[in-house]
């Protein structure tokens, strides 16, 4: 038997879009703990039973949605990161920092920093230069607050500061930890 990708299916990809599109559509306007499903179904249009076919859970839902940011980051584990892709992410987070009350405290943080560890973790795979001199889920935890951390205290305002400021020193800081973290020859 055949089994296919369901994300393979434009209806499916769409669906998922929708059910995307009004939880983020909500983290705008209410705090991650107040979100209930049955929100994020009625504003997008989307029956219980399809949503479970695309998430397990409201936390499954966070996560799937900072898929595409947290890859971006979690690229700055590589030395030849692009410096303006972070840039850019930076602004796109400066632009949406009313979300940063909803998803940097409380149990929306534990999802967020997860999230991260695990993109983290899967550039550490497949970095050539060399394997960490700690398990890969450890290096991973470091790597992702050390970059998580000072974009939410930014986020909340705690110190002001410029993008691309903020961008250039998240990619010295974490090439040097990542660098700091590798053996010093690629696993044979």
């Amino acid at each position: 038997m055949n089994q296919t990708d369901p994300s393979e299916d434009p209806r499916w990809r769409r669906t998922h879009q929708d059910l995307l599109a009004a939880f983020f559509s909500l983290v705008l306007s209410r705090r991650y703990h107040e979100i209930r499903i049955a929100d994020v179904l009625a504003r997008s249009g989307v029956g219980r039973s399809t949503f479970y076919e695309h998430f397990r859970n409201k936390d499954e839902l966070l996560s799937a949605s900072l898929e595409s940011p947290f890859r971006i980051l979690a690229g700055l584990v590589r030395p030849a990161t692009d410096g303006e892709g972070i840039r850019s992410l930076l602004e796109h987070f400066w632009q949406n920092r009313a979300l940063a009350h909803s998803l940097f405290q409380g149990a929306a943080l534990r999802i967020v920093r997860r999230t991260l560890i695990v993109h983290v973790e899967a550039a550490l795979d497949h970095e050539q230069h060399g394997r960490p001199r700690i398990p890969a889920r450890l290096a991973a935890h470091a790597l992702a607050d050390g970059m998580l951390s000072p974009v939410i205290a930014w986020l909340s305002g705690e110190a002001k500061c410029d993008a691309a400021d903020l961008a250039l020193a998240l990619r010295r800081t974490t090439a040097a930890a990542a660098h700091a973290l590798r053996t010093a020859h690629p696993a044979p």
